[in-house]
């Protein structure tokens, strides 16, 4: 009896350390679009596209899920929203109308506009540029500019620009400063199988 005992507690423990294990190492959802991710960055940035970066992105944005919508209307793997949707698509007519719940529009868009606001922010060096194109991606590259010319080192934005108040509110403002630093030092490291970090190591 004692040894039918110790059997089936010895079985317990093995489900629940199997169940725990399965659950503490879930495949990221954000993994099984690496390729595709890679694929569509490298054909526009080339093979130094900042593609970990870029699903950084989409796991803040949606969780990599193509099938959201926000309370805000932000729709699809990348959050956007009507106007931006129908704004992108005239900034780059090749990716064609908005279709924010396909996953290969919604990442061309992604890229897109990252790299259309890329060319209008100031930085540094890489680091603080995506940084200043994240928080504009998110907030408005209104109120990035707003920021910049205000600041007495422009091209500096984490621990200087950053800190710089903006017309937006003060829950807005916060989320689009905290909006790159989660992209690029708590999601990004994740991803680092697929490519290059922008920012590895935080700011210098």
């Amino acid at each position: 009896m004692k040894r039918v005992l110790c059997g089936w507690a010895g079985l317990i423990v093995a489900i629940i350390l199997s169940v725990w294990f399965g659950l503490a190492h879930a495949a990221d959802p954000c993994d099984q679009y690496g390729r595709l991710v890679s694929r569509l960055a490298i054909n526009v940035n080339g093979p130094a596209a900042p593609i970990p970066m870029l699903l950084g992105q989409a796991a803040q944005e949606s969780s990599c899920n193509p099938t959201v919508t926000a309370w805000d209307n932000g729709r699809g793997f990348a959050q956007m929203m009507d106007g931006t949707s129908a704004q992108v698509s005239k900034i780059c007519p090749q990716i064609g109308p908005p279709d924010p719940y396909s996953v290969v529009w919604s990442i061309n868009a992604m890229i897109c506009y990252n790299n259309w606001i890329f060319k209008r922010v100031k930085g540094k060096d890489a680091c603080h540029k995506w940084a200043a194109t994240l928080t504009a991606y998110n907030g408005g590259l209104g109120y990035v500019k707003q920021s910049q010319s205000a600041s007495r080192a422009p091209d500096e934005w984490f621990d200087v620009t950053e800190a710089i108040p903006t017309r937006q509110s003060k829950h807005n403002f916060a989320y689009s400063r905290s909006y790159p630093r989660k992209i690029l030092f708590k999601h990004q490291p994740r991803y680092a199988k697929w490519g290059q970090l922008v920012c590895p190591g935080g700011p210098k």
